[in-house]
């Protein structure tokens, strides 16, 4: 009996092209919970560095605000208080990170890093998926597609930059946005540029600009590629343009804000000294086909003076050889895409190469500062993946497509070998062994201490460090609920920084300032009480400066500074200041007592003989502080909270002006007699740039809406 090609109305082809999808999706949903098999299902292993260092404490944060209904603008713990929300880094506005934290909180709350790890895979399932869907959109058969999806979900990018949660997040939505315009090629419809839109705004809220603007080159160059083969019609351009403006105003709720930001903290000036560009070392060419030649595996014989994450930008052997095949290929696709391969590359060696030099050097200060070119390994796996997976699929037609199959399969097998369980994403312990809000397993003492030491004022004192050795004292000061002069973010207020650089010591470009002067009144203006250290500070600086030692804990030396100021007091003098510049050296003055006088900025003379008085805190929230005052005659009042626009002020339920004072903090003139003084941070622009941001959304649902009932085709 003949076979029949016909089962159920679905001829056998489509059958078998059913099936090879589903496989094929399958295996790109399974191969990066495989990859991260000891961190997430025998939890053996964490991954470690930054996302535990870094972005835990500004995701716990967030977490815990939800917990106790507060919404997360102003973070009150690092830096004396930084505007969270306009902070990108924070992903607050980014829905994925939102499943990990209602997982965290509507769980069991000791496992918030658990399902944070969870958010590298999920978005390596992204990557591989959209990267699949492109491919077999560009009309490659199955095994190809498969391919080149897989190198790039498990290639050099996601394999060595998963300590970097922004740069993951962003990276899964490069295949979409390359797909959209893909799709626009020769007709442009508006649902292709509304995913264009969700593909740029998604790697907005990832929170990474620098992978950002990677997405934004890769897209650009994709372009162009169309258009110089003549396989695109000059109205990609402007498509590609409206997808751009349309994903902007969706991620609206996040880029004004964060223009805010920029402005005003060290991300402005980062351009001016960041002059070459950064990149991968030229060694790390080697990896693409010997991963491990320079020991990045065994970082005990490792020697190079990189850091070796930005060593492995493995994309399988079998990519390797593939590639090589394709300038031997006619009329093929492929060759473009070599083209682009090698573009990329340059791309990410960057001030490695004389050609990324000369482009570096002359773009604007401002975007210079923003970029770091070692990102664009991401478009060159992407690149790689699809030259070889081209390649691939242009094989005689006398090879079996089991071959293809098992070339595919086998570059499947040999990423996740070389790649998965390594030290650039895979560190010893399962996720209960990491710092988080409720442990820190190095020093389980000491957060609980310190709290008990500052928490005897109300708020409480803040703490300072001699060096990093305590790295979630710095870093974490949100999650462990420890407020502090410091931190270790790029976008912390500049003007808080040039403080602390009158009794910090570092170098121009360095955020993490030790402090080093002891004695400085700065230190004791900025409501540090309490200072600690892995080395002890020399007897005769704690001699000079005042400081009671306090027993040691966790290996940390701890120090009383008697001569702190409270949070919120009142001065009898106020000097007026004409400027930020002025106020420095004001206050660098041997002469200035940060207890008896302030320097204001916007004052049009010196005022004497204020009023002496008592300030109670009655309320002090993270967006809301409540003081109740009681002067003798008109008096001014002092703090130590940072200045950021959108903070405003009633004085007996009337609006008073704050002025800047001392440098970086709030001020406030007040009356003769009792005051009720209310601070409250409304973000600015909040409601307007929201409103954009749904509406923008709005809208490409609407259109999503209609293409999916008016049909894909």
């Amino acid at each position: 009996m003949r076979d029949n090609p016909v089962n159920d109305g679905v001829p056998a082809p489509a059958r078998r092209r059913g099936v090879a999808t589903i496989c094929s999706v399958m295996i790109l949903a399974l191969q990066p919970i495989v990859f991260y098999w000891r961190v997430l299902v025998n939890p053996r292993q964490h991954i470690p560095y930054d996302l535990a260092g870094f972005h835990l404490p500004l995701i716990s944060y967030v977490a815990q605000c939800i917990r106790q209904g507060i919404a997360p603008f102003w973070d009150p713990y690092p830096y004396c208080g930084a505007p969270i929300h306009a902070d990108t880094q924070a992903e607050l506005f980014y829905p994925f990170n939102w499943v990990a934290i209602f997982l965290g909180n509507h769980t069991q709350v000791r496992t918030l890093f658990y399902w944070v790890e969870w958010l590298i895979p999920l978005h390596m399932i992204l990557a591989g998926l959209f990267a699949f869907w492109l491919l077999r959109r560009m009309g490659l058969r199955h095994p190809a597609a498969l391919l080149g999806a897989s190198v790039y979900q498990l290639g050099g990018y996601f394999a060595s930059q998963a300590q970097h949660l922004g740069a993951i997040s962003a990276g899964a939505w490069l295949p979409l946005a390359l797909l959209a315009v893909y799709e626009m090629r020769a007709r442009v419809r508006p649902a292709w540029i509304a995913a264009l839109a969700v593909a740029v705004a998604m790697s907005i809220l990832a929170g990474f600009v620098a992978a950002t603007e990677v997405i934004a080159g890769a897209v650009l160059l994709f372009m162009l590629a169309l258009l110089a083969s003549r396989e695109a019609s000059w109205r990609i351009v402007p498509a590609t343009a409206a997808g751009y403006l349309w994903g902007a105003a969706m991620a609206a709720v996040e880029l004004i804000p964060l223009s805010l930001l920029a402005k005003y903290s060290m991300a402005s000036i980062r351009g001016t000294w960041y002059l070459n560009g950064g990149g991968l070392p030229l060694e790390s060419l080697v990896s693409l086909a010997i991963p491990n030649h320079y020991h990045i595996f065994d970082l005990e014989h490792y020697k190079l003076p990189y850091n070796f994450t930005f060593l492995y930008a493995y994309c399988g052997i079998a990519t390797l050889v593939l590639i090589a095949l394709a300038p031997f290929l006619r009329k093929s696709r492929a060759r473009i895409f070599l083209i682009l391969t090698a573009i990329a590359a340059v791309w990410m060696l960057g001030e490695h190469t004389p050609v990324y030099q000369f482009v570096f050097s002359r773009l604007p200060v401002a975007l210079r500062g923003s970029l770091y070119a070692e990102y664009a390994l991401m478009a060159f796996c992407l690149f790689a993946g699809i030259t070889a997976a081209m390649v691939l699929d242009r094989l005689p037609a006398r090879v079996p497509e089991a071959v293809l199959w098992g070339i595919a399969l086998f570059t499947c097998y040999d990423l996740i070998r070389h790649g998965s369980h390594k030290p650039m994403n895979s560190a010893s312990g399962g996720y209960k062994t990491v710092e988080t809000e409720y442990r820190v397993p190095d020093r389980p003492k000491l957060p609980d201490r310190l709290r008990s030491l500052m928490e005897t004022s109300n708020p409480p004192s803040r703490v300072d460090y001699t060096d990093a050795v305590f790295s979630q004292g710095v870093r974490g000061s949100d999650m462990l609920r420890l407020p502090t002069a410091t931190g270790d973010s790029p976008f912390v207020l500049l003007r808080l920084l040039d403080l602390r650089r009158l009794f910090c010591s570092g170098n121009p470009w360095e955020r993490l300032l030790p402090v080093t002067k002891f004695s400085s009144p700065v230190l004791s203006m900025m409501n540090v009480g309490w200072i600690a250290g892995a080395a002890p500070i020399p007897a005769e600086q704690v001699e000079k400066a005042g400081l009671e030692p306090l027993e040691p804990v966790d290996g940390i030396h701890l120090y009383r500074n008697p001569r702190a100021l409270p949070r919120f007091y009142l001065v009898p003098r106020v000097r007026r200041s004409s400027g930020e510049a002025e106020t420095l050296r004001m206050v660098s003055g041997a002469d200035f007592n940060p207890a008896m006088e302030a320097v204001v900025e916007g004052l049009p003379a010196d005022r004497e003989g204020l009023g002496a008085g008592e300030v109670k805190v009655s309320a002090y929230m993270a967006n809301r502080v409540q003081l109740e005052v009681a002067a003798t005659a008109p008096a001014y009042l002092v703090t130590s909270e940072a200045m950021y626009p959108g903070w405003e002020a009633t004085v007996n339920g009337k609006p008073a002006p704050l002025l800047m004072t001392n440098g970086a903090f709030r001020g406030l003139a007040l009356p003769s007699g009792a005051s009720s003084i209310v601070m409250e941070y409304h973000p600015r622009y909040f409601a307007f740039s929201a409103f954009l941001s749904a509406a923008a959304l709005l809208g490409a649902l609407v259109v999503g809406a209609g293409f999916r009932r008016g049909g894909a085709q």
